[in-house]
């Protein structure tokens, strides 16, 4: 019982794997756009909050600039501090988490309820906090929209709907 018997033992031995999570299909992304100002024809960057669900070219209209466009992914990256907290809770970094998706995970640990809701936020909710200029994070849930609601009448309209 050599080599073999140690390989073997060591895979009986492996401890499961955590159950695969993948980011939400809809989430609020923030682009920098650059293209030519419709008066001045110089060179301009903007930055567009957008759902990820749209087509690049229609987030480039909406910007009030003329082509030739270029765009960027301008999402803050997730903080050593967040890491570190993630790391002693014992929350899963994903490939493609911003700071503010850690910082709902993190929010959700603290908390003690689970860290990955079952759904996303609804669609409409997105688009709203698009329209309201809020990047918020792909793990929020109802609940958690519930306290900035309070400001909000239209806002809350939409949790209310949405339940």
């Amino acid at each position: 019982m050599g080599f073999f018997s140690r390989i073997f033992s060591r895979q009986v031995e492996a401890k499961p794997s955590a159950p695969i999570v993948k980011l939400p299909d809809d989430r609020i992304l923030r682009y920098k756009i650059t293209g030519k100002n419709t008066g001045t024809r110089r060179r301009n960057t903007r930055r567009v909050l957008c759902g990820s669900w749209e087509a690049i070219s229609d987030v480039e209209t909406r910007t009030g600039l003329l082509p030739p466009f270029t765009h960027e992914l301008e999402m803050p990256e997730v903080t050593e501090a967040q890491l570190e907290l993630m790391k002693k809770l014992g929350v899963p970094m994903l490939d493609g988490m911003y700071r503010s998706d850690a910082s709902a995970l993190i929010q959700h640990a603290l908390d003690g309820v689970p860290l990955f809701p079952d759904r996303g936020l609804p669609r409409p909710i997105l688009q709203f906090l698009i329209e309201n200029k809020s990047l918020s994070s792909s793990w929020l849930t109802l609940s958690d929209l519930e306290d900035l609601a309070e400001d909000s009448p239209e806002l809350r309209a939409l949790i209310k709907n949405c339940k």
